[in-house]
Formats: C-alpha cells, sequence, structure tokens
C-alpha cells in the first residue's frame, strides 16, 4: 500500500484513539519509513502469536502491560477476520513503532498495535 493509502485509512478509522493517533504521527514523520510484508492472514496470524507468546514469556520484563494489551488485541482482531491476504505495514519514530494489518482486498483496516522502540527490534 501507499503511504497515502495508509494514511487515508488510517484517518477513515475515526474510532480508533490508535489509528487517529498513527495517522497524526505518520504525518509530522513524513520521512519515517513504511514498511510492507503482504502473506496471508493465517501466517501473519500465527506468525505474531508466537512472538507475542515468546516475548510474553522471555522479556516480560521489558514489556509495559499497555504494549502487552495492544499487541493481543490486535491479534485478537486479525484472527477473527476473514481476510485473506494481508497486508502488514510498519513505521517507528522515537517514541513508537506500529504495526498495521490491512485487508489487502478492501484496504481497510484490520487491527493495529505498538510497541516502544526498544522492544520492537526484531518484529
Amino acid at each position: 500500500m501507499t503511504r497515502e493509502q495508509v494514511l487515508n485509512g488510517l484517518q477513515a478509522e475515526k474510532e480508533s484513539f490508535l489509528a487517529q493517533e498513527c495517522a497524526t504521527v505518520l504525518q509530522q514523520y513524513p520521512e519515517s519509513i513504511l514498511k510492507e510484508i503482504v502473506q496471508t492472514r493465517e501466517y501473519l496470524t500465527g506468525l505474531y502469536t508466537t512472538k507475542l507468546r515468546i516475548n510474553k514469556s522471555l522479556k516480560r520484563s521489558f514489556f509495559e502491560n499497555e504494549e502487552i494489551s495492544s499487541w493481543e488485541e490486535a491479534i485478537k482482531k486479525l484472527s477473527s477476520s476473514s481476510a485473506k491476504e494481508v497486508c502488514l505495514n510498519t513505521f517507528s519514530t522515537e517514541e513508537k513503532a506500529y504495526m498495521m494489518f490491512w485487508d489487502t482486498a478492501t484496504r481497510k483496516l484490520i487491527s493495529i498495535f505498538y510497541l516502544y522502540p526498544e522492544n520492537a527490534q526484531d518484529l
């Protein structure tokens, strides 16, 4: 997805505080690199569920509770989505790293979560 598509999609999510925050930050940091991975929903759900389990068990003390809650909620929404193929967009600032899952067929945001940069290095 293009930067403009991501920004428009985030801005369309009026009920999501995190999506609005992410849109604002993306506008404030136009030089930030927006990375993209396209995979099946099942693959990305499995991958990020496994990463969450590993990080919760091995590095729990490094994560803030709000980070874990944000990640768990995003995985729950992703796993219940009807999307076949998903686009994962990521970008980081000094304050947060954002991970956004999009349905590639509809270009609608499925879920979003964030981590503090020191905890997002291997994602």
